[in-house]
């Protein structure tokens, strides 16, 4: 006798639908924002029964917060690979490193830096648990590393934690605004100008972490 497949569970072919649906909600998350993007297109977009984001996430919300975690370890991810690399072991060194790497990953994934502005600005428990879960953690990497290199330069920063929010949220906001800083700024349009004009300004000249 046949086994009886459990009438509960939408079927999903043996496909990885958990994997096509988050890439299907990174891109309409990013480009709509949470509430307007409806299930149904995520669903449609990665080929499966809506019904499967419940069973797979247990909601649009838990689709989400599975999305955001999956963007916050690619990039702690890279960032630790970066760490690690070769260019010197001093904080300083590790921390320009960890700073170019962050913006090569927003540069890489721009999709990233618009979701988490589209959620952070917004007064919701989408936002508390975005800064608790990424924002934050995000932050204190770079504020003990940054502080690190300068005590290690012996060159006290002014306003240093600041300066780090300030490093993370203008990479996040020129990625994901460079569409409109292409009509303003000759030359953005290049990657590779784009990139560097980033690490120059930011790093160089904000933080200054030699």
């Amino acid at each position: 006798m046949a086994d009886r497949k459990n009438p509960g569970r939408p079927r999903d072919n043996g496909r990885d639908v958990g994997a096509a649906l988050l890439e299907a909600a990174r891109t309409h998350f990013a480009a709509k924002g949470y509430e307007a993007t409806p299930l149904r297109l995520i669903a449609a977009d990665a080929g499966a029964d809506v019904a499967l984001i419940s069973y797979h996430f247990g909601g649009k919300l838990g689709l989400w917060k599975a999305l955001v975690a999956s963007a916050a370890a690619q990039l702690f991810d890279a960032l630790s690979a970066a760490e690690s690399g070769e260019g010197g072991s001093s904080p300083a060194a590790r921390l320009r490193r960890i700073m170019a790497a962050y913006i090569a990953h927003l540069l890489a994934h721009p999709e990233v830096p618009r979701l988490i502005l589209r959620d952070i600005t917004v007064d919701s428990d989408r936002s508390d648990w975005l800064l608790r879960e990424l924002s934050a953690p995000l932050h204190q990497r770079f504020y003990d590393l940054a502080r690190a290199a300068a005590q290690s330069l012996a060159r006290p920063t002014l306003h240093l934690e600041f300066r780090v929010a300030n490093f993370i949220y203008a990479a996040a906001s020129s990625v994901a605004r460079r569409e409109r800083l292409t009509r303003l700024v000759e030359g953005m349009k290049d990657d590779q100008r784009f990139g560097d004009a980033l690490e120059l300004v930011l790093i160089d000249e904000v933080l200054d972490c030699g």
